[in-house]
């Protein structure tokens, strides 16, 4: 669609400066009439105003005119420019205007109407907002291979634009309060964890033997009927002995302790102060 507009553009263009020269070769005055309304129209679009780009449309369609007229009085000599700037032309008005209908059933645009029917904005407001979005929209299509960008900022008005900043600073003082009491949480809850570490203690408390076979895997301390004291981790728990294991610098042994030789024994375990 954009090289058919090029192209179309490119043989305007040269239409509609081969039948100037045709106006200057009849008269200077209809080549000025002809030129001069395009030329200040020109100019007058630059300025980026409504009123500014109403006016240039207007002299446009000035221009448009007189060569018809000049054509029409002069058929034989400048038909074949006239229409090398006529058809081209009007093929250019009808896609221009089957775009901009299409435009004007995007989403963005059908909004803004909505907004206008219920009197949220204003009517200047609505054409100028839709101005926007159809002239971005029509160049990302053709210029910019629709990447859009247009944002939501740009469509709306400044109170809204207001109302807007200052949710998103409530927003973020919200997150940095949420970060806040979330950091707070979790750092009480690192000294609870630690507060409970240093509570605990670990002690020795007397079981029977019968009792042994349940506690494999913790740590015993047994004192022997000659008094000499050992510890380990229970291994196993035979019919005679125990086995218990021990960790020393060169590394694990285990060793067994008859039965019949335990005056006391006690599991090790974990408590709070």
């Amino acid at each position: 669609m954009f090289i058919a507009l090029l192209v179309l553009g490119l043989a305007t263009f040269i239409g509609y400066v081969w039948l100037a020269i045709v106006m200057f070769k009849r008269h200077v005055i209809w080549g000025s009439v002809f030129i001069l309304p395009v030329a200040v129209g020109f100019v007058a679009g630059f300025s980026g105003s409504p009123v500014m780009l109403m006016v240039a449309n207007g002299l446009s369609i000035v221009s448009f005119l007189v060569g018809i007229i000049f054509a029409i009085m002069n058929w034989s000599l400048a038909k074949k420019a006239f229409l090398l700037y006529l058809l081209p032309s009007i093929a250019i008005g009808g896609i221009v205007a089957s775009e901009m209908f299409s435009l004007m059933q995007t989403p963005e645009v059908v909004a803004i109407q909505e907004k206008l029917y219920k009197g949220e904005i204003s009517q200047l407001d609505a054409q100028q907002r839709m101005q926007k979005i159809m002239q971005q929209k029509f160049i990302d299509r053709y210029f910019n291979s629709g990447a859009a960008t247009i944002s939501d900022d740009d469509l709306m008005t400044p109170e809204e634009q207001r109302i807007e900043s200052l949710r998103e600073e409530l927003r973020i003082k919200n997150d940095a309060a949420r970060a806040s009491q979330e950091y707070a949480d979790e750092q009480a809850k690192q000294v609870e964890i630690k507060e409970e570490q240093l509570r605990k203690v670990n002690i020795f408390s007397p079981i029977k033997i019968s009792q042994v076979k349940n506690y494999v895997g913790k740590k015993l301390r047994i004192v022997s009927f000659d008094g000499v004291e050992r510890q380990g981790i229970l291994e196993s728990a035979g019919f005679d002995r125990l086995t218990l294991n021990r960790k020393l610098a060169g590394g694990q042994f285990n060793f067994d302790i008859l039965i019949k030789d335990i005056k006391t024994l006690e599991v090790q375990k974990t408590v709070l102060k």
